[in-house]
């Protein structure tokens, strides 16, 4: 008897879990989006830091959206206590967000909060050096959705963590 008490109750959690994903309007089914990014953290034990333009491709699929992004920007690294050095930083990444908390004012338009995390490269090119290094990023996304015309301004936060090094990103991106 107990054991039918705990399948039973397994089967309604389930049931309770799938129901809940439908009160959420889901991902599109193909989305572009395009932006800035700002970064900093530690390079090797110096600070370094930059701006730059974000492009990424989505794939959604109900609460889940696959991503990949590219991004090309500046890099400053600071080599002693009164010189920097300025660079390029480009950085691709594969990764997935997933739709955690979705509120309707009106129907044409969506206030969402999505946890997001991504694995990618880094490149760095000074004139003096180059580096590349994996990175891990973990963050959190705000978002407004126009669910009629596919339109969606999105600001992203995240943690990076790179070779014992751990920093910043955020950026604001624009998308359809």
């Amino acid at each position: 008897m107990r054991h039918v008490a705990i399948v039973l109750l397994a089967l309604t959690a389930t049931a309770h879990a799938e129901d809940e994903d439908a009160y959420f309007a889901s991902f599109p089914k193909l989305a572009v989006a395009a932006g800035m990014t700002g970064h900093g953290g530690r390079l090797d034990d110096r600070p370094e830091s930059g701006l730059g333009a974000v492009l990424e491709v989505d794939y959604g699929r109900g609460r889940w959206q696959y991503l990949a992004e590219g991004s090309l920007g500046t890099s400053t690294v600071q080599r002693t206590m009164t010189t920097s050095e300025g660079g390029m930083r480009s950085r691709g990444a594969l990764g997935m967000r997933w739709l955690a908390r979705q509120f309707i004012p009106f129907d044409p338009l969506g206030i969402e909060l999505y946890l997001r995390g991504t694995a990618g490269l880094e490149h760095f090119r000074w004139a003096s050096d180059q580096e590349t290094r994996p990175d891990l990023t973990l963050g959190m996304s705000f978002a407004t959705r126009a669910f009629r015309r596919g339109v969606f301004t999105r600001i992203d936060v995240d943690m990076v963590f790179a070779r014992g090094d751990t920093g910043v990103a955020a950026g604001v991106v624009l998308g359809w």
